[in-house]
């Protein structure tokens, strides 16, 4: 039972992702129960705030930087960690996540993190002895002309746990950190989010139909503890109202956030549709409230829908509604049978 609850608070714990404004960077127990290893990094004259525990970097043009980590592996055994720095992006629905592609990202963000941040490639796989520590470091290269704004990405270490293959019954977690590396350009406390409806397009999410509202943040500025709330109905059918809502997410940076609008099992009809979307949050740099409305049309095309709904997942089959109404017709013809046997029978 140990296992299982160490395992599990691994994956819960050390997944984890910084979020803007938390004031920490995913936090490691010094407990062999619980994980393998540990970071810490270790903050630069350039920080801003020494109170956190993730990177908060003034940058300065035209420049070189060196950011330093303490890996420590806790175990008696050897381990390997990889590692990777990665971009920062917005996930569908809201929420900071990182990817280490720069492929995908939104067409506003001109410097992805990874564009100036480099890891020596012999530093991708770390080798730890038992109870051993190492000093690692990634090279920050800032541009000849300054950003504007904030330019955000994050550290990632994994090591992947072999299972045993004798052992079947034990758990085993994938100890993942991610720490948080933001590097404040000029006029950072001049410099807001400013969110803009972009486009709606039909897709399946999750297999189900659903319409994805395309919302943009084309500023290099976070946007914190969002609330959202996003309608869709068909245009003089208010009883076919969907809606998505969230609260207490993130926008990344210069990034796109689709909202997911599902219609479950029911299948999608074509025709015009009324958007409302309603956005609140915060400005990371002065923790200021700003608010956003859009509302828009938008046409289902009839081979749209047809295409999506054939793709759908089915409504699966309710076997126990069956069960349920055959059990019902055995009681009625029995009930049926006592009444005639002991009523209606002649005597």
């Amino acid at each position: 039972m140990k296992k299982i609850i160490s395992a599990l608070t691994a994956i819960a714990a050390f997944t984890g992702l910084l979020v803007f404004g938390s004031g920490h960077s995913v936090a490691a127990a010094n407990n062999s129960n619980q994980n393998d290893y540990e970071v810490q990094p270790i903050l630069p004259d350039s920080q801003v705030d020494m109170s956190k525990n993730y990177w908060d970097l003034q940058a300065k043009k035209d420049s070189t930087q060196v950011i330093q980590l303490r890996i420590q592996n806790f175990t008696k055994k050897h381990i390997k960690v990889s590692t990777s720095l990665r971009n920062a992006y917005t996930q569908v629905g809201g929420g900071i996540d990182f990817q280490h592609s720069q492929q995908g990202l939104d067409r506003s963000l001109k410097i992805p993190f990874t564009k100036l941040a480099k890891l020596n490639f012999k530093a991708r796989t770390i080798a730890l002895g038992p109870n051993q520590t190492k000093i690692l470091s990634a090279t920050i290269t800032y541009p000849k002309k300054m950003f504007r704004g904030l330019i955000y990405g994050d550290w990632h270490f994994i090591e992947h746990v072999k299972r045993n293959a004798n052992d079947r019954t034990a758990i085993k977690a994938n100890y993942a950190y991610s720490i948080g590396v933001m590097l404040r350009g000029n006029h950072w406390d001049k410099t807001g989010p400013n969110m803009k409806y972009d486009q709606t397009t039909p897709f399946l999410y999750n297999k189900h139909p659903a319409l994805g509202i395309d919302i943009r943040n084309t500023q290099p500025m976070a946007l914190t503890k969002m609330a959202v709330l996003a309608q869709v109905m068909r245009k003089g059918d208010n009883n076919s109202l969907k809606e998505y809502s969230g609260s207490n997410l993130t926008v990344a940076p210069n990034s796109m956030m689709r909202l997911p609008i599902t219609w479950n099992y029911d299948t999608m009809k074509p025709g015009l549709y009324l958007i409302k979307v309603t956005i609140r949050g915060n400005n990371v740099t002065n923790n200021f409230p700003i608010q956003w409305k859009f509302r828009r049309e938008f046409r289902v095309a009839k081979h749209t829908a047809d295409k999506i709904n054939s793709k759908a997942a089915k409504q699966p089959a309710n076997k126990w509604l069956y069960a349920a109404v055959g059990t019902g017709l055995v009681w009625i013809i029995s009930a049926a049978g006592l009444a005639w046997l002991f009523i209606v029978r002649p005597k």
